[in-house]
């Protein structure tokens, strides 16, 4: 198997830190990027002795900046070579939108959502996921084979009541994909969403369980 390049956005915890070990289990170069510091050190000391060992770099950076944005992309060129491969997994899920929902006597509405926690969501679930995908198609396109794989939810999860804005930017996630999956067809390049774990497993008939079930490095190349 070719030997690829991939960035995984929110790559140091959960489901993405998943994926990435799993490209690197299959030999690939991967650039796992998070947003907490202390998750490096832990990257590193799971990596050292085993046989992903230099295959991940793990990167702390803030994908809501522009300027951020670049960085990863420029660092990935330069510690690895040319992305091929771009996993969109950043996100902010209901523990940042109500920290106290299980707590509080009546569900949190709408309205009652600060804007920078609406900003925060918007811009970490979907604008973080538009700059990266824009920086990486230009270059994938023009070598003929790629792949940019967007983690969203299901349907129930997304037009669930009392988690505005959760729905609302991973529905702007998927609608993009579908566009810009339209835009790249026959480039090379495949635009695709990935939804939860059970939903990975039913598809792919198994009975795996826990974030390491999808995480074969072969699954994500065929998407």
């Amino acid at each position: 198997m070719e030997r690829r390049v991939a960035i995984v956005t929110g790559g140091l915890r959960g489901l993405g830190r998943a994926m990435a070990f799993g490209l690197a289990r299959d030999g690939h170069s991967v650039l796992a990027v998070g947003h907490i510091d202390a998750d490096v050190a832990e990257i590193e000391a799971a990596t050292a002795g085993t046989n992903v060992s230099g295959h991940i770099l793990a990167l702390v950076a803030d994908l809501r900046r522009p300027s951020d944005c670049d960085r990863v992309v420029a660092m990935a060129r330069e510690r690895l070579g040319t992305p091929q491969i771009l996993v969109n997994n950043a996100g902010l899920t209901f523990t940042t939108i109500d920290p106290a929902r299980f707590r509080r006597p009546e569900p949190q509405k709408f309205w009652q959502v600060s804007d920078d926690i609406v900003r925060a969501v918007i811009e970490t679930n979907y604008i973080a996921a538009d700059q990266m995908a824009r920086r990486i198609a230009p270059e994938i396109v023009a070598h003929g084979w790629g792949r940019i794989i967007n983690v969203t939810t299901k349907l129930d999860t997304m037009n669930r009541p009392h988690t505005s804005p959760y729905g609302a930017s991973k529905a702007a996630l998927e609608m993009a994909t579908e566009v810009w999956a339209k835009e790249v067809e026959g480039s090379g390049l495949t635009v695709n969403i990935v939804v939860d774990i059970p939903t990975l497993n039913a598809l792919r008939g198994t009975a795996s369980s826990g974030s390491t079930a999808c995480a074969r490095g072969s699954d994500i190349l065929l998407w």
